[in-house]
């Protein structure tokens, strides 16, 4: 992956989260190219954990072959990715819960963020590539994080759903930091260029633009 920049990481990793199932991802972090998940697993028990890595071991994981590290008695899996700075932590759901209060309460809204997340990956890709192509230069490099945040309009939404939709709206709002880590000015303005002229929001520090993609939204450090 060694000069494909930060698109490149997006793009294998897209593919990773596609490959390796419907797993909910609790955390993703970008760093340059170096890309780290945490998901829940929908195995009920250890056995099921091995019974998991079985079927996946020796496949090939997004054009590679991944391995399998399971510790903790069985109850959290290491993946790595051979020849990529990608990897993942697969956890139970009862890790998660008992996990501090900033991990969102699981239910069945979260099956629809594999598909989410993907998308809004392979979309950064696509715009990290169009601004590399407009404004020249090495491929940009990107600190990317993803965050729930509490939804102030769920108890609305939830009260104004029918008791057969309830379980799938989400309590949270899923949120993708980023911010530069090596680009040249040209190339961060072909990508704001690219953002919808939406409200940016004030930091304490700093001014971050926010928008939305693939139904995610993005907050966009200077």
């Amino acid at each position: 992956m060694t000069g494909g920049g930060s698109r490149a990481a997006l793009v294998v990793g897209s593919a990773f989260v596609h490959d390796l199932g419907s797993l909910f991802p609790v955390t993703m972090t970008l760093a340059g190219e170096e890309l780290a998940f945490t998901f829940v697993s929908s195995c009920p028990s250890p056995d099921a954990v091995a019974e998991w890595v079985r079927l996946r071991s020796g496949t090939v994981v997004a054009g590679r072959v991944p391995r399998f590290f399971v510790d903790a008695n069985g109850r959290r899996i290491r993946v790595e990715l051979a020849g990529s700075a990608i990897r993942a932590l697969v956890v139970l759901a009862d890790e998660v819960t008992a996990a501090p209060a900033s991990v969102p309460q699981l239910g069945r809204w979260q099956d629809q963020m594999p598909c989410r997340v993907r998308g809004a990956m392979d979309e950064l890709a696509r715009m990290l590539s169009r601004c590399r192509h407009r404004a020249g230069g090495a491929a940009p490099l990107i600190d990317l994080e993803l965050a729930y945040r509490p939804d102030r309009e769920y108890e609305t939404r939830l009260a104004g759903a029918h008791e057969r939709v309830r379980a799938f709206i989400a309590p949270v709002r899923p949120v993708l930091a980023m911010r530069w880590r090596s680009a040249t000015s040209a190339q961060r303005k072909a990508f704001l260029a690219e953002l919808p002229d939406d409200t940016p929001v004030r930091g304490w520090l700093r001014r971050r633009r926010t928008t939305r993609i693939m139904g995610m939204e993005l907050e966009v450090a200077p």
